[in-house]
């Protein structure tokens, strides 16, 4: 099945009163739902679709002198996608981070969407990787800000 993660960052100051007072239930300019959006596909064909919570991540990578580094990550949930070869996608989400999920079936598959708080500050180092500033290796947070500027 083709799985869609629908991922958006709800604004704590949305004020749906006066949406639906002024501009008929919708977002105007200056009073928006959502601060921004990620929507990606995960590459292949999934067989089996499950939500891991109250998990431990483990965050993998190179530092830029090509070291290895692995950091537990704890209060995660993950998106666990099986593939039909075996293989796994792991797609972390912090969970103090997590306002809302809901999943939603179409016709190929479905669609997984992630409503994050906008109330604490979020590192995406790449793509399906959402974890708390807070709950981030301070070593790789360094890291993370230079690629940043």
């Amino acid at each position: 099945m083709i799985v869609t993660i629908n991922v958006k960052l709800v604004n704590s100051k949305f004020d749906q009163a006066y949406a639906d007072r002024d501009n008929e239930g919708e977002e105007t300019e200056d009073n928006i739902r959502y601060l921004w959006e990620d929507e990606f596909e995960v590459k292949g064909d999934v067989t089996n679709f499950k939500v891991i919570n109250n998990t431990t991540y483990l965050l993998n990578g190179l530092y830029p002198n090509d070291d290895e580094f692995s950091f537990e990550i704890p209060d995660m949930t993950v998106l666990e996608c099986t593939m039909n070869d075996g293989s796994v996608t792991l797609l972390p989400f912090s969970k103090k981070a997590i306002n809302k999920t809901e999943k939603v079936e179409t016709k190929k598959g479905m669609t997984f969407n992630v409503f994050l708080k906008s109330t604490k500050e979020l590192v995406n180092p790449m793509t399906g990787v959402y974890i708390l500033k807070d709950d981030y290796p301070k070593e790789l947070l360094e890291l993370y800000s230079d690629e940043e500027e």
